[in-house]
């Protein structure tokens, strides 16, 4: 069974949670933990929380500890903001500044790539080894398949999205996603109840 880091998203305010589980209620205190004292809604309703997205494929809960501890950091844009867009920052009308403050989404894909990126090149031990037929492994590192057709059944880590054109977003900003990641749509019921059965089925963490 695979083990998953989960980012949801607040269909109001743009708000992200990070957590290894597949409900925003089971760890409440996260909400304490990510978000800022005076952004943080009263409390957690989780019709107001949906998938953004999901990672998994990580080979023990070490590895799906340190993933989600990177990926819960505070995020940064995906590009540095001009001094003309810092300036309309400034200038913004205090209601429309704490709106943009809140909208995390950009922020936390762009640390989740990150964090895949800093796990290939320091840290590959936090992926699944392939099997011999698709692709050796160090030490837990993945080595690039050599059958171009296989790629995707040879993944150690797989993105599934409510959004895949979060993809080429942070290919565009020059960011990239390891070559052991593929990527995959969520499948959703009642926008918030996810019914892939690759995370039905994923063990829970502790």
């Amino acid at each position: 069974m695979s083990l998953g880091v989960y980012l949801f998203r607040h269909i109001r305010t743009r708000q992200i949670l990070v957590t290894t589980e597949k409900s925003v209620l089971a760890r409440p205190r996260l909400l304490k933990s990510q978000i800022k004292p005076n952004q943080r809604p009263p409390r957690i309703r989780p019709d107001h929380w949906t998938p953004l997205v999901v990672a998994l494929g990580f080979k023990d809960k070490k590895a799906q500890a340190n993933a989600f501890m990177l990926a819960s950091m505070a995020g940064h844009p995906l590009v540095v903001p001009t001094a003309q867009e810092k300036k309309a920052y400034v200038l913004m009308p205090n209601k429309n500044k704490r709106l943009a403050e809140m909208d995390m989404v950009e922020r936390q894909v762009a640390q989740l790539a990150r964090t895949l990126m800093y796990m290939d090149a320091v840290r590959p031990d936090t992926v699944v080894p392939v099997s011999s037929s698709s692709g050796s492994s160090i030490d837990g590192a993945v080595s690039e398949s050599t059958d171009s057709s296989s790629d995707a059944e040879s993944a150690a880590i797989k993105l599934l999205w409510e959004d895949k054109s979060w993809i080429s977003k942070i290919e565009d900003a020059g960011l990239h996603w390891p070559k052991w990641v593929a990527h995959g749509d969520l499948d959703l019921k009642r926008g918030n109840i996810i019914m892939n059965p690759e995370v039905r089925q994923t063990s829970q963490p502790q």
